[in-house]
Parts: C-alpha cells; structure tokens; sequence
C-alpha cells in the first residue's frame, strides 16, 4: 500500500510489518492497540519501528489508520 505521511510517501505492505515485528516485545499499552502476530502493540510503537521514524514525526491516529488500512485489527482497552 502506498500512503503519505508528512509529505513523504512510503510504499509499505502487511507482510513487512509481520515480519519487522516478529522479535519485537510489545510496549505497556495505554489505551489503543494493533495486534500484530498475535500480539498487541501500541500503534506508534510499530509505525516507529518498520519505518524507522520518531514517534514524534506522526500521531496515534496516523498509525492506526495506515495499519487498519492494511487489514489489522485495532483494539482499545
């Protein structure tokens, strides 16, 4: 999938995440989460990690969407 994030595009497909998040311990969650390989991550937390990009460059609601976009689940506690 092809999105825009703060003027830049990335290319990004379900499957990279997966597998950029296989080793990764999930974060306490605070109240929004993405499950990802069956577990639950804050959304910032995988955004930040398979694009390499500070949490700050991007709010909670930009990652989720763009997951969401790519068929993951969303929770919320």
């Amino acid at each position: 999938m092809r999105f825009i994030l703060r003027r830049k595009a990335y290319n990004l497909t379900k499957q990279e995440v997966e597998k950029k998040m296989q080793r990764v311990v999930p974060e306490e969650i605070r109240k929004h989460y993405i499950i990802v390989n069956n577990k639950k991550y804050p959304p910032k937390q995988i955004l930040a990690k398979v694009l390499e990009l500070s949490r700050i460059e991007f709010t909670t609601m930009d990652a989720s969407n763009i997951l969401q976009r790519l068929d993951f689940k969303r929770g919320q506690l």
